[in-house]
């Protein structure tokens, strides 16, 4: 899935012997066993690096009185690993986690730890940014880890795009491939030195997911229809385009595919001289005819846009026919 990473970010360290503290790592006990990672950040600041740098986080516990920098050696019994007060500006540690959350992520789970304060002195903006709070010592551990797991499990599903959550689902069930490719979901591989090597090298789940259009629950690309229609849908909708269209063999088939649609024998097409060769091979297969226009270029020498003026000057070669 999308990521198996909680963030702690909370005041108590892992290691002090105190009643939260000890709740917390029941807490994390029970994530760990549900096949989550925890990673515990006593600052905001190592929240908001953790935040920064780890793309695999599902959910986050955040507490909301946490310390802006770290103190002095600390360790249980000793002085404090952060400054109570907070950010400067008197704002507490953890409505700057709050915020760098939800610039980072789009709808991550976090969760508020309000032990200590009351709801109705948090600022409008919390509510909106949380997904639900918790007292750690109100309830049992195993109890406030299904809330966080559950909240995780659904972020992870609906952060996946159609097609890639598909082949998620369809490489769970282990199936069979009894289909083309012929290496049979790598097994084929197995049975010499040189093919064992070569699976080791790229893994078994490479070789896996290297399936065939046959298989019905990935959809259609030539029917547009399944999780391949819902992804050129999704597509369509990032890019702002009316319709997209996934192609194999990469950009090259598919200059070649805008050759064939939109030029036929004979007609006129203004290519750049610059243009990939792909381009050139879809004009000679459409049988069309290209005018050539010189590119600029900077003092760089890369080739930059056409001017205008040397679209107008371009003449039409004797006998074709012109197209808008």
């Amino acid at each position: 899935m999308a990521g198996n990473t909680v963030l702690f970010a909370v005041r108590e360290h892992p290691g002090d012997d105190t009643v939260g503290a000890e709740q917390l790592r029941r807490i994390r006990k029970e994530l760990e066993a549900g096949g989550l990672v925890v990673r515990w950040a006593g600052t905001g600041a190592d929240a908001r690096t953790v935040l920064r740098t780890e793309a695999g986080l599902a959910a986050a516990l955040v507490d909301w009185g946490l310390g802006s920098r770290g103190g002095a050696d600390g360790g249980p019994g000793g002085p404090p690993r952060h400054e109570p007060d907070g950010e400067p500006g008197g704002e507490p540690g953890g409505a700057a986690v709050l915020r760098q959350a939800g610039r980072r992520f789009q709808n991550l789970p976090v969760f508020l730890i309000a032990a200590d304060e009351s709801l109705e002195e948090l600022p409008l903006w919390v509510s909106e940014t949380v997904v639900g709070y918790v007292w750690p010592t109100e309830d049992t551990a195993a109890f406030i880890a299904g809330r966080i797991s559950s909240a995780a499990r659904a972020y992870r599903e609906a952060v996946l795009p159609p097609f890639f959550k598909a082949l998620r689902r369809f490489d769970d069930t282990h199936e069979y491939s009894w289909h083309t490719p012929a290496h049979s979901g790598g097994v084929a591989f197995l049975k010499s030195p040189v093919g064992r090597a070569f699976h080791d090298y790229f893994g078994e789940r490479l070789f896996r997911s290297d399936l065939s259009i046959s298989v019905e629950a990935l959809g259609s690309l030539f029917e547009h229809t399944g999780p391949i229609g819902d992804a050129e849908r999704n597509a369509a909708r990032v890019f702002g385009a009316d319709l997209t269209y996934f192609v194999l063999h990469g950009d090259s088939t598919c200059d070649r595919l805008v050759g064939h649609f939109s030029v036929t024998r004979d007609e006129i097409a203004l290519v750049d001289r610059n243009c990939h060769k792909s381009v050139l091979h879809g004009l000679v297969v459409s049988g069309a005819r290209p005018v050539y226009l010189i590119p600029t270029r900077n003092g760089y020498g890369l080739s930059g846009p056409l001017p205008r003026t040397r679209s107008r000057r371009a003449r039409w070669p004797p006998g074709s026919r012109e197209t808008r």
